[in-house]
């Protein structure tokens, strides 16, 4: 992807209130976005609009989703190297982790040279799902798929996890919280919302959202909505 087709926060916090706009009855009122917060809706009143995103753990965290993704694709990406340059064949492998074994960094050198390997040695197997006794001492894999079909640009993937949580009420919370924290240098409104999105597409935040009886509290936010593009799925809190 090209520098000039990266979006900014910035541009994927407006992509997201659109969407919202247009599922929820916003006040008359004309909208501007900006910073601190993210969007400011003038009408009657004016009220400011902070977004954030729900992920499932941390970005701090080694294990959590944001941070093995990128990993997991670096291993993938860096295995197919090291197996076509071994003389390997134009085939096409998917990979499945286990997110209950992380990758962490040490592992990062050893993994792209063990799976470059079990692709050495299951090439000319038929297409289809690899026997996991094969795999088993690389703990941080727990799915191989193989097409021996061979490409002029063969891409290996990562296969995405499918594991669908309930939301957090303490996680909720904890955004909540630290959202009020900085709250004094958001720009002078007569009313605050905060708008948690969590989006389906990435498995870093996908949980489903309803939580019946919960209720929160601020002394900050007159309201607290998550929302869930695509699915228009909104839980509105306070």
């Amino acid at each position: 992807m090209s520098r000039a087709s990266t979006k900014t926060t910035r541009d994927v916090e407006r992509h997201y209130f659109e969407q919202f706009r247009r599922a929820y009855g916003l006040p008359d009122g004309n909208v501007a976005y900006g910073d601190k917060p993210d969007v400011l809706l003038k009408g009657e009143r004016t009220i400011g609009v902070e977004i954030t995103r729900f992920y499932l753990q941390s970005g701090h965290l080694p294990q959590c989703e944001q941070k093995q993704r990128r990993l997991r694709e670096s291993v993938v990406s860096d295995a197919q190297n090291v197996y076509r340059a071994a003389g390997g064949r134009s085939i096409e492998l998917t990979v499945g982790f286990n997110t209950d074994n992380p990758i962490f960094l040490p592992r990062m050198k050893i993994l792209p040279r063990e799976l470059a390997d079990l692709a050495g040695s299951i090439d000319s197997q038929q297409s289809g799902a690899v026997d996991p006794d094969l795999f088993q001492e690389i703990r941080e894999v727990n799915y191989v798929y193989v097409n021996r079909r061979e490409y002029e640009d063969p891409k290996w993937r990562v296969s995405p996890v499918h594991t669908v949580e309930s939301m957090s009420i303490v996680g909720l919370q904890s955004i909540v919280r630290a959202k009020e924290s900085k709250s004094a240098g958001y720009k002078l409104c007569d009313a605050y919302w905060l708008l948690v999105v969590v989006d389906w597409t990435d498995w870093a935040q996908e949980q489903e959202i309803r939580i019946d009886g919960l209720k929160l509290t601020s002394d900050v936010f007159e309201k607290v909505i998550v929302y869930k593009p695509g699915f228009e799925h909104i839980m509105e809190l306070i």
